[in-house]
Order: structure tokens, then C-alpha cells, then sequence
């Protein structure tokens, strides 16, 4: 099931909201040296921007299906002002491939970008790693624009990581070539290598290399935590957010996902011995890789596996046993995380089907406060199960390794939309995060983002505080912010984000969350998370 709800962020249909609505002045040229070359970027607003660097070789031709290799240099000072190549991946779905623009894409891709407000400084870097079920998504989406965040005395980083079966795809001929290298878990290999790009490079950009937080929404979320969980990212963090990131769900084995590769490699007559096996893979398009992946009965064939080096074994009983860096930890969910189940081609009614015999026993504890249709029953089960138990209790598991940890669930919903929408959806929470800078250059959007109210520019404000906060010292807490207290198994502490206002709440959800406990209990035989 982890790997079924991997689904797109739809994080900008949400409200649009900040302040930033005033015209703003031309870009102005700004040069900066680091080890590869010189870059020429953009300074706008106070914050320098550079864009396009990278922070790893093109995976293209023989290079296609390895581990990431060392960055290339360059003569001359490279053009740092716009995005690179996004990285291929599968079609959107008709109603996004409307609202959102296509973007350039190729497999020379593994560029990363900066936004900071001081070169000269040592200020706490933020690395973003973008959602898509791992098999979408792009750190050129205008909603991750860091301006903003850069503006609260931040490094800004998003890049780019291989997609779909170019980023995660374990075929035993590929693991033949090169013994002494990981493979399969291509995608998460390039998080590894921008990371370590980061801690090599980020000084010169005004960044301490030593004050590095991951965070991420979605698939990205679930990226931190199989990050917190590998040896190979290591000492390459010092936080980590993790929103949305499921977390007591199954990581899916090597021999899963071996088989799919084998399958995948005999529907394009790639056989023989493993050099030509690979050497019919190498030859294929990228069209007849992503035309293949798009005929998956399902996303739970696309993703991070359990491999014995990236990810030794599942990413939950990693932490439960404390085997992750002993770093500050912040997770949470939506209130509304079944927005995602359209893009799973799934229904609350089917998904309560997957609860077989247990359905009573779960519909007696969410009916406590009066019946529920079961559309609503299955929307509120999808949620607690795959996210906010999951949040819940990673954070709790953190905790007993002796670092702070915070819990959120975000369910403010903007002002104009709170007439008709039901809470807030999957990846609804991002704008808050990022604010939307970007978007306003988009007409589908300026006009919505312009209808915020102080009260939503007031939340918008809230959220980047907590989060640079946390960023900063590994405390979200500041002047003028509502208490957020750390949470532990024993005493479970939530920070509520709502329309009434903003509030810790000690067992939130409990009674829900504890289904959810003992069925990892029972999967993985760990001891009870309370």
C-alpha cells in the first residue's frame, strides 16, 4: 500500500496566497565562482538566484542506469538564469496537462538550483525534494520558487532526480555491469549526489554546509524518510521534513522489484547475456520506456525498493530500531488527503474493501461520534492510515532516539474557498510553505492568489516561520508563533493548523491512529508505538 498512494501533489490548484502581489523589478545580473566554473545568475528582489547547475553527469547513453558519476566543469562563465531540462516522465492527466504547462524535458537533467539572500553569509540551507509518485514532477514547477523562503534568512535548494523506470528499475543485467555500485534506486542515488554536491559547494553560495534540511511533500516526503533510513545519506542532513511522507506502510523488496524489471526488459526482446540485454535497454527511446510504464496496472511498480545499500531493509522498523541519524524531525498530513484517490483510480468505497474483516471494528471507532456514510468513512480511514499515522508515528520513533520531533496537521483552508472545499487536499499545504511567487507570473492563477485575505496571508507567514525555524535551529518556535510542543509516544502532540486558529492538541486523532499502530505492529512484529 505505500507505494499505491505515491500520487501527484495537485498543490497548485490550491488558494494561492501571499502578499507578494506588487510589480516587480527587472532581474539584475549577479556572478558567483564555485569549484566547477563560474555562474551568472539573477539577483531580483534582494535574493540571488542561480539555476541549471550540475551536480551530477548526464545520465544518457552508457550512463543511462548507473549510479550518478561526478558533476562535469566547465570554461568560460555558464548561464545560470533559467531552469534546466526536466527530467522525462509520465503525461499528466488531461485536466493538469491544461492548467499547467508543458515543460522541456530530457534525460540530461540532474541540475539543481539556489536562491539566497547573502553569499557572503553562513546561513541554514533548506534542500527541497519534489512529489509525483515518483514518476512526475520538476524543480522548475513555478509553486517552488524560493524567493520567499530565501527572504526569512535561508539557501534555498531544489534539483532534479530520475523519474519512473529510468529512476527505478533493477534489472540483474544493469547489477552484472559494475559490482562494486548500487543499482535500481536510481532516483534516490541522485538525492544522495545533490546532497553531497550541497555540503561541497553550498559556502559559496552563502550556505553552512554543516546546518542542511531536507524536506519534502508527497513522494518527496517519503524520499526524506528512506533518506533518513539509508546509511548512504548520512551525515548529509542535520533536519529533515517529512510532509505527507506516508511511513508505516510496506517499502517494497528487491525481488519485486527485479521481477518487474525482468518483464519489462522480455515485452522489448531484450535478451541474450547481460551485456546484451543492456545494450538493448540503453537502446531504447525514451517514448518506448515511458509508453510502457504508462500500461502499469499500477504506481506501486515505480519506486524505492529495499536494495542492501541505499535502503537495507524497511524504512519503518529502521526507525523503530534507531537505526537513522539522530537528527530533529517535523512530519504531518492534510486534512483532506483522499483528493489524492482520483489519481490512484480509487473510491473511499473500494478502499474500505481492502479492510476485509476488520471494517467493523474500524467503522465502530470512527462512528463514535455518529454514523458516517461510507464515503466519508473511507475518505477520513485513507488518510489516518497512509498519512497522519504515519506522521504520527515516525515522529514518535525519532523521539525515543533523544531528538525533538513535531507533528502538524494543516487544515486551514483559504477564506474564498472555504464555502466549497472540504478541507485541504494532498499537497495542499505547499503554498503555505513556498507562498506562490511563482504563480503570480501565470494568468490561470494571479487572480486567485490575489484574492487572499489577511487572515490567509497571516497563515502563509505562520507556516514559513515554523519551518525556517525549525530549519535554523531544529525548533519551529519563534516570537509571536502559537506553542508547538514536541511530541513523544507517551504524550502524542499535534499541531493543528485550522480555520478557528492554530493550537497544539495532545492526542489528536488517537483512537484512529491506534488502529493504525497495531496493524504495523502485527505486519512488522515491532513493539507497540504506545
Amino acid at each position: 500500500m505505500r507505494l499505491v498512494v505515491l500520487g501527484i501533489a495537485l498543490a497548485w490548484l490550491s488558494a494561492g496566497l501571499t502578499a507578494a502581489n506588487a510589480a516587480e523589478p527587472k532581474p539584475a545580473p549577479v556572478t558567483l565562482d564555485i569549484a566547477q566554473g563560474a555562474l551568472a545568475g539573477t539577483t531580483e528582489d534582494g535574493i540571488a538566484s542561480f539555476k541549471d547547475i550540475p551536480f551530477a553527469a548526464p545520465p544518457v547513453g552508457p550512463l543511462r542506469w548507473r549510479a550518478p558519476q561526478a558533476a562535469p566543469g566547465w570554461t568560460g562563465v555558464r548561464a545560470a538564469d533559467k531552469f534546466g531540462f526536466t527530467c522525462p516522465q509520465q503525461r499528466l492527466p488531461l485536466l493538469m496537462r491544461l492548467l499547467a504547462p508543458k515543460l522541456p524535458e530530457s534525460e540530461d537533467c540532474l541540475t539543481l538550483n539556489v536562491w539566497t539572500p547573502d553569499s557572503h553569509a553562513r546561513l541554514p540551507v533548506m534542500v527541497w525534494i519534489y512529489g509525483g509518485a515518483f514518476v512526475r514532477g520538476s524543480s522548475a514547477n513555478p509553486l517552488f520558487e524560493g524567493t520567499d523562503l530565501a527572504r526569512h534568512g535561508v539557501v534555498v535548494v531544489t534539483f532534479n532526480y530520475r523519474l519512473g523506470w529510468l529512476g527505478f528499475f533493477s534489472h540483474p543485467a544493469l547489477a552484472a555491469e559494475n559490482p562494486g555500485e548500487p543499482h535500481g534506486n536510481y532516483g534516490l542515488m541522485d538525492q544522495i549526489a545533490a546532497l553531497e554536491w550541497v555540503k561541497h559547494n553550498i559556502a559559496a553560495f552563502g550556505g553552512d554546509p554543516d546546518n542542511v534540511t531536507i524536506f519534502g511533500e508527497s513522494a518527496g516526503g517519503m524520499s526524506v524518510n528512506d533518506l533518513m533510513a539509508s546509511p548512504r545519506a548520512a551525515g548529509l542532513f542535520e533536519k529533515a521534513i517529512s510532509e505527507s511522507g506516508l511511513g508505516l506502510t510496506a517499502t517494497p523488496t528487491k525481488d519485486a522489484a527485479e521481477a518487474t524489471a525482468i518483464s519489462f526488459a522480455t515485452r522489448h526482446d531484450a535478451a541474450g547475456t547481460p551485456a546484451e540485454i543492456r545494450e538493448r535497454l540503453r537502446g531504447l527511446s525514451v517514448s518506448q520506456i515511458l509508453d510502457d510504464q504508462e500500461k502499469l496496472p499500477s504506481l506501486s511498480l515505480v519506486a524505492p525498493t529495499i536494495d542492501g545499500e541505499i535502503i537495507p531493509e524497511e524504512v519503518s522498523v529502521a526507525f523503530a530500531q534507531g537505526k537513522i541519524p539522530h537528527v530533529p524531525y517535523m512530519a504531518g498530513s492534510n486534512s483532506n488527503e483522499s483528493t489524492l484517490m482520483p489519481a490512484l483510480h480509487m473510491t473511499p468505497e473500494g478502499f474500505l474493501k481492502n479492510l476485509g474483516d476488520a471494517l467493523p471494528v474500524v467503522r465502530k471507532v470512527y462512528e463514535e461520534n455518529g454514523a458516517l456514510t461510507d464515503d466519508a468513512l473511507g475518505r477520513q480511514v485513507f488518510g489516518d492510515a497512509l498519512f497522519a499515522g504515519g506522521a504520527q508515528g515516525l515522529a514518535d520513533l525519532v523521539e525515543k532516539t533523544g531528538q525533538p520531533s513535531y507533528v502538524y496537521q494543516f487544515a486551514y483552508v483559504s477564506e474564498a474557498q472555504r464555502s466549497d472545499t472540504p478541507g485541504v487536499g494532498h499537497g495542499g499545504e505547499l503554498p503555505y510553505v513556498f507562498g506562490v511567487r511563482g504563480l503570480l507570473h501565470n494568468p490561470l492563477y494571479a487572480s486567485a492568489v490575489r484574492k487572499a485575505t489577511p487572515s490567509d496571508i497571516a497563515v502563509v507567514a505562520q507556516t514559513q516561520a515554523y519551518w525556517t525555524n525549525f530549519a535554523k535551529t531544529g525548533d519551529p518556535n519563534g516570537p509571536g508563533l502559537p506553542a508547538w510542543k514536541t511530541t513523544s509516544a507517551s504524550a502524542p502532540m499535534t499541531l493543528v493548523v485550522d480555520d478557528d486558529g492554530t493550537k497544539t492538541v495532545g492526542g489528536f486523532r488517537k483512537n484512529q491512529l491506534m488502529l493504525v499502530y497495531g496493524n504495523w505492529t502485527r505486519r512488522t512484529g515491532q513493539p507497540p508505538l504506545n
